[in-house]
């Protein structure tokens, strides 16, 4: 198989870059090994993590909720 040079730019640059085998005749992916070991074996590093950027997007889900909740009106009675 040979690929482009725009493929092996996009390869070296950790892009994914969609291929048709012959001997397969389905569409298939092309990436970097460690790409797709990051994909296939997904982990969670804390230093990734903002609080800051989390606690918005909690809001956020929040004030939908309560923006799609008809029986939010009951609940405010118990607010203290």
């Amino acid at each position: 198989m040979t690929f482009t040079s725009d493929e092996i730019r996009a390869i070296k640059h950790g892009e994914p870059v969609e291929i048709v085998p012959p001997e397969i005749g389905e569409q298939c992916v092309a990436v970097r090994k460690d790409v797709y070991q990051r994909m296939a074996h997904p982990t969670c590093d804390d230093s990734e993590i903002d609080p800051a950027g989390l606690y918005a997007i909690v809001g956020r889900i929040m004030a939908e909720d309560d923006a799609n909740d008809p029986a939010l009106e009951s609940y405010q009675k118990y607010k203290q």
